[in-house]
């Protein structure tokens, strides 16, 4: 039963804070303070995953912990979408221009190319090893930096306005006991390093939280 909970908890943990984000989207009308590139990080990093797992095999809560960030994600990404503040001064959309559009479209648009790329790549590769590998050092390379880009954002306006705590908390513990879990399943070495990176960028935004809401 326990090792039952833990999976449970491997799964639905790492989503529950981007629905109390959701929440204070809705709430406030304004997406302004939570950083878009969490988003691309988690979806493109969680559709690497699925690929390398194909070719792995490793732990099948690993594989349905991808398959609902994906759909969390999105979710995520068109409420963000619908209470941007695009003049805002956290805001800018003429900063950038990928991954910074105006509507869902372009998003699934990128992310359909992305895992056609994959596939096709997968269909002629898949059968060796280095590219198997390759695919769990991108994949897990490009999650360990989901933190990092909220932290930039706050430290660049010196604020940690309208990002959720619950994130946070979710980011902290759920990165701890995802460390833990890694190496108690036995997981392949990529995923270790992953959550010890993103536990040590998670500490530095608690920083943030501390020094900013003084």
């Amino acid at each position: 039963m326990a090792e039952i909970l833990l999976k449970i908890s491997m799964v639905i943990g790492p989503v529950i804070g981007y629905f109390d984000q959701i929440t204070k989207f809705r709430k406030t009308k304004s997406s302004a303070g939570f950083s878009l590139d969490t988003s691309g990080i988690l979806l493109v990093s969680s559709i690497i995953r699925i690929f390398f797992w194909l070719g792995k095999r490793f732990d099948n809560v690993l594989f349905h912990q991808s398959i609902l960030m994906i759909i969390t994600q999105i979710i995520v990404l068109y409420e963000c979408i619908k209470y941007r503040l695009p003049y805002s001064s956290l805001y800018n959309p003429k900063k950038r221009q990928f991954w910074n559009w105006d509507h869902l479209g372009p998003y699934l648009t990128f992310l359909g190319m992305l895992t056609g790329g994959l596939l096709i790549s997968y269909l002629i590769f898949g059968n060796q090893y280095w590219f198997i590998e390759l695919l769990g050092f991108a994949s897990l390379g490009i999650e360990s930096t989901v933190p990092m880009p909220q932290a930039i954002q706050n430290f660049q306006n010196k604020s940690v306005s309208g990002f959720s705590p619950m994130i946070l908390l979710t980011w902290f513990f759920g990165d701890a006991f995802k460390a833990f879990y890694y190496i108690y399943t036995g997981v392949p070495s990529q995923f270790i390093l992953c959550g010890f990176i993103q536990l040590l960028v998670d500490s530095i935004i608690v920083i943030q939280f501390v020094s900013f809401e003084k």
